[in-house]
């Protein structure tokens, strides 16, 4: 039996632990923990709009972890409906599509694509709509499903403080420390990864029949998204800004957001006018990105065993088990060596 802390209890952390064996005794240290309420703003996990959609993989490695993550969650759709994961398609339009193709053709269930003209009709180019399999998640319910299934096994749930540095968890007896504190990866002394930084993104819940999922990757990196709960609400996104900016009020959020909805799945939100739907939670978050992409990777920090798993910036759901899975055998690799 092997004893493993883990940093943080956002998405990363508890797919981590639930990929490790159950025979390792799992401690798991955070500010923040699944049930709390309300959400930390600076805790991403519980204010993610929540579905796969496929990122812009940076290498092989991530684009694997994504479809990883893909296949576990669509898997546990169908064994444990109450995990908040239910199984949807996605209509993912591309503005400007790369001239080789979304890395994920074919590679996905279900895939297919067409093209149609560009949204503005003007330039005479055309998009890229593609349509395949996924996963849309409720956090509030796969957030604590997690936590009662890893404290049904055993694993413990430990509140701190502040953490200034990995080898201050000396004390929780870990053979492995594993460090996916995304943001405070920044903030820890002896981590201090200058890729990493934050922004605001901001999402509207509102009372709809929407249940697909739909997303549009305009131009000029503008990002559309509506996931469907399944529940009679949707979830509206495609709004960040840098944290230093003037946090925006909840009336321009709720006009540029629906407005967006409007244009593009006007059959289901038939009106621009936010005063026409019943919104039933405005949410904003801290997320942490990195340039560099997604840091999986082991290293010895002060004779303490460490595995790092963060920096999947947007994408935390979607990197999710697929990510996990990867530090469940860096962690291996340490508890094999002689």
């Amino acid at each position: 039996m092997a004893r493993i802390t883990i940093l943080g209890a956002g998405i990363t952390s508890l797919s981590i632990a639930y990929s490790l064996p159950k025979s390792h005794r799992i401690t798991i240290l955070a500010s923040d923990l699944p049930g709390d309420l309300p959400h930390s703003q600076t805790w991403a996990s519980p204010h993610a709009c929540a579905g796969w959609v496929a990122l812009g993989g940076l290498n092989p490695l991530e684009e694997q972890m994504q479809l990883d993550a893909l296949c576990f969650l669509r898997r546990l759709a169908i064994t444990n409906p109450e995990s908040g994961v239910r199984r949807a398609r996605v209509t993912d339009v591309h503005d400007e599509p790369d001239a080789n193709g979304p890395w994920y053709r074919n590679r996905v269930p279900g895939y297919s694509e067409q093209e149609q003209q560009s949204q503005e009709g003007k330039d005479g180019s055309a998009s890229l709509v593609t349509s395949y399999g996924s996963v849309v998640i409720d956090p509030s319910v796969l957030l604590p499903w997690l936590r009662r299934e890893l404290e049904s096994q055993g694993v413990e749930f430990v509140r701190v403080g502040r953490v200034e540095r990995l080898s201050e968890l000396g004390f929780a007896g870990g053979d492995v420390v594993v460090n996916a504190s995304g943001l405070g990866s920044l903030a820890l002394a002896d981590v201090a990864d200058d890729q990493v930084v934050s922004d605001r993104t901001y999402t509207v819940r509102v009372r709809s029949r929407f249940e697909g999922m739909f997303v549009r990757r305009g131009k000029g990196h503008q990002y559309t998204y509506v996931f469907g709960r399944g529940d009679g609400t949707a979830v509206l996104g495609g709004i960040s800004d840098p944290v230093g900016d003037k946090v925006r009020t909840s009336e321009e959020v709720r006009a540029e957001i629906i407005r967006r909805a409007h244009e593009n799945l006007a059959e289901y939100f038939p009106s621009a006018d936010p005063s026409d739907y019943e919104v039933v939670e405005d949410m904003v978050g801290i997320r942490p990105l990195r340039f560099a992409g997604v840091r999986v990777e082991k290293e010895t920090i002060g004779g303490q065993n460490v595995v790092h798993a963060y920096g999947t910036t947007i994408g935390g759901y979607i990197h999710s088990f697929g990510l996990a899975r990867q530090a469940a055998r860096l962690v291996d690799d340490f508890l094999f060596q002689l």
